[in-house]
């Protein structure tokens, strides 16, 4: 007599559940913000393309600017986790600067992700409040990706810190990212991303033997709304 039975399947926590749930509504928000731009991205919008009740978006997020606050920091938190993903796996003596460079470009500045992080850029030019947000979030990226920087990497030249290049990427990664469709030249983009690579890498190497991720800042798990100033927060709470 056979004994096969289908095995029980693990009933989620209520964290996992609650957790399962936050990731649709911000996924969805991700797409709507690249696809229909912030004034397309409505609550009502995102809680149907994310296929779930208004009920669960309310207990998670109480209002819209929550929602793409939580949004445009994971987005960022992902970039950050790839490109630790793409150094530890690399085996030693692999060519990690250039790795860094071509995963950033690649998984962030390449994608949706991008796009709909520039729709949150352009609407806190009219809207006091989230830019407020906005500036607390990039500073909480320099507090994130600093450290990280001098981690994997450090500099030749001890009149200058990894991270300060790597800052400079960044700014240049954005402005090549914001002209893509104007210049519609892929291979001329690519040039110069990796014009920067090889001005740099006389000034930086891999630090040798670093097979564990830097340490997480204290505020990795703490909402972004959570830590906004008070003005900002009041504002928040209007909305």
């Amino acid at each position: 007599m056979s004994s096969d039975k289908t095995p029980k399947r693990r009933r989620r926590s209520q964290e996992e559940r609650s957790d399962a749930m936050r990731r649709r509504l911000i996924e969805a928000t991700v797409e709507s913000l690249a696809q229909e731009g912030y004034a397309g991205s409505s609550l009502s919008s995102i809680v149907r393309r994310a296929g779930v009740s208004r009920g669960a978006q309310v207990h998670h997020y109480p209002n819209k600017q929550a929602l793409l606050l939580d949004a445009a920091e994971e987005l960022l938190k992902n970039n950050y986790r790839q490109i630790g993903e793409a150094l530890l796996g690399m085996p030693e003596g692999g060519d990690k600067l250039q790795a860094v460079v071509d995963t950033v470009w690649q998984q962030f500045f390449e994608t949706a992700q991008f796009r709909a992080y520039c729709e949150l850029l352009t609407a806190a030019q009219r809207d006091a409040a989230l830019m407020t947000a906005m500036r607390t979030m990039v500073r909480r990226v320099f507090d994130l990706f600093s450290p990280a920087s001098a981690h994997y990497f450090e500099t030749k030249d001890s009149g200058t810190r990894s991270a300060e290049l790597f800052l400079q990427l960044g700014f240049l990664l954005s402005g090549l990212a914001l002209q893509a469709d104007l210049l519609d030249n892929r291979a001329m983009i690519r040039a110069q991303v990796q014009l920067w690579v090889d001005l740099v890498r006389p000034q930086l190497r891999a630090r040798k033997g670093v097979r564990t991720p830097p340490p997480r800042p204290g505020v990795w798990d703490q909402p972004l709304r959570n830590q906004l100033p008070a003005t900002a927060a009041v504002r928040k709470r209007k909305a």
